[in-house]
């Protein structure tokens, strides 16, 4: 299609030849037809160099030899053009012949399951649900439409799933939490009585878990996006449009509002309260609620500029930390 043409779904301005585009690529494998995109000018400079047709670019980017197309958010924009050139293919209905699915699963349209998998009594499948190899569902679940889960994902009883969510391969949803009880040299395990309750357009990266609630449910807001080998205990609430990268742990009972944004491998405590628009940095250790909209960061996590101020003063005692100590020892003497 012409550039002029996606320019206008992507509410964008053309300058330079009115070329065609065919597909889209990274600026390092981009070829002949392909569009593009450059956030700054390193990108910019790297994608005049590559074969690419079209550039998706800002608009305030300097001119450039390639054709261009100026937008206020590219990375957005490349979004928008990918899903216009390679929209979804529509589901086909199919039960894979070694799949084991009980008579009382209820089917949507279109539907979708692997080898191997296994759906147990008084499940719910919405319409396009797709369910690949080697899954588990148990009994009483509930995925809603165009739900997506990838091979050996789990699902224990009662789960429920609402639209569009996305699990990648080896997610558990729903094991018990890690509750106890402690008496006279014996642990007791406590009821998990409650159930994981996942929104829509969420998405879970691979070998994520995600536990049930032990007296409440867990539940993962709308629009929130996990990331790979996280853990979510018993009875945790998630808010809308959360992002958490790899590898973090978030303890039970803990509350995270809407709109916060997790690096990777934090650590949050039980029973804490995290605010709407928090950011927690990479490898923090939360032992405290947090307020709204602030940036928390360290070991324990505290506010980012009480944190470097504590690095700067401790990284001036190590550097004059023999300096220090003959002073000392001058004034003792």
């Amino acid at each position: 299609m012409k550039i002029s043409d996606l320019a206008v779904l992507i509410k964008g301005a053309v300058e330079g030849d009115d070329t065609d585009v065919t597909s889209l690529s990274g600026i390092g494998t981009a070829r002949a037809g392909d569009l593009t995109f450059a956030q700054d000018e390193s990108n910019l400079s790297l994608a005049e160099k590559s074969q690419s047709s079209c550039v998706l670019t800002t608009v305030a980017m300097r001119i450039s030899s390639k054709p261009l197309i100026r937008v206020h958010n590219p990375k957005l924009a490349f979004l928008i053009s990918y899903r216009f050139l390679h929209p979804l293919v529509p589901t086909t209905p199919f039960i894979h012949p070694s799949a084991v699915v009980a008579s009382t699963v209820k089917f949507g349209n279109n539907v979708r399951i692997g080898a191997q998998t296994s759906i147990e009594g008084q499940v719910t499948l919405g319409d396009n649900v797709i369910i690949e190899s080697g899954c588990v569902i148990k009994e009483n679940c509930f995925i809603g439409a165009s739900c997506h889960l990838y091979p050996r994902v789990v699902l224990y009883q009662d789960t429920l799933l609402k639209e569009n969510v996305i699990l990648h391969a080896g997610v558990v949803v729903g094991c018990d939490g890690f509750g106890y009880v402690k008496d006279r040299g014996t642990i007791h395990k406590f009821p998990q009585l409650g159930k994981v309750i996942i929104e829509e357009n969420v998405e879970i990266g691979a070998n994520s878990t995600i536990d049930r609630g032990s007296l409440d449910d867990t539940i993962i807001g709308a629009n929130t996006k996990i990331d790979n080998l996280c853990h979510i205990a018993h009875n945790v609430k998630i808010g809308r449009n959360v992002i958490m990268a790899a590898q973090c742990g978030i303890a039970g009972s803990t509350t995270i509002g809407d709109d916060v944004t997790m690096s990777g491998q934090i650590a949050i405590t039980d029973n804490v309260t995290i605010g709407k628009n928090v950011v927690i940095g990479g490898k923090s250790a939360v032992i405290g609620s947090v307020k709204e909209n602030v940036v928390v960061w360290g070991n324990p996590a505290r506010p980012l500029a009480q944190t470097k101020k504590q690095m700067a003063v401790l990284s001036w005692l190590t550097k004059n930390f023999s300096s220090l100590s003959k002073m000392v020892k001058e004034k003792n003497s």
